[in-house]
């Protein structure tokens, strides 16, 4: 599996910024690896010890606990590449669970669309990859996830205000391994 993903500018743009604020709640001094690059470095720190200082720096900002992070593998929805991100993530039971909420933004992150697309994946977890079936939860099970997250981290309900203003719910994604 391949971190590699297509170049993209390494300059922050408005709306990134309005996000990173978002997430860090205006406690943007502990940011300091972002976009693409920062992404890259993460990926790299994940895959070889399990630990993601993007993880670390929001949840620091926020006041927050820091969640254990996967590393995320999606088949690109038109290339057919494998892109890979790293997430904090959820366990239930023995699945695990990761948020789209791109910062509360107007979009869902492409590798949400990539989920939609094919619901093949690969997750590397504590430093073991796994294949996994990756769903958006619906209905009352997303309701079930939404709650039960929601009680650790009020950062869910706050991605979920931000989100609503644009139209759209915050994706809930179940890895569900094969």
């Amino acid at each position: 599996m391949n971190d590699e993903s297509v170049p993209m500018s390494t300059t922050p743009t408005p709306e990134s910024d309005v996000a990173m604020k978002f997430s860090a709640r205006g406690n943007t001094r502990w940011i300091v690896l972002r976009g693409e690059r920062g992404q890259q470095i993460d990926r790299f720190l994940v895959r070889h010890t399990g630990c993601s200082v993007i993880t670390w720096q929001y949840a620091k900002a926020g006041g927050n606990a820091y969640l254990p992070t996967l590393l995320l593998t999606t088949v690109g929805r038109r290339s057919g590449e494998l892109r890979t991100k790293a997430l904090p993530y959820y366990p239930d039971g023995g699945r695990y669970v990761v948020l789209g909420s791109n910062g509360g933004g107007p979009k869902d992150p492409d590798w949400v669309w990539n989920i939609r697309a094919n619901d093949a994946a690969w997750i590397r977890v504590k430093r073991r990859d796994r294949a996994v079936r990756a769903t958006v939860a619906a209905g009352d099970e997303r309701e079930r996830l939404f709650s039960q997250i929601g009680a650790q981290r009020d950062s869910l309900g706050r991605y979920q205000e931000r989100a609503s203003t644009y139209g759209r719910d915050v994706p809930i994604v179940i890895l569900d391994p094969r």
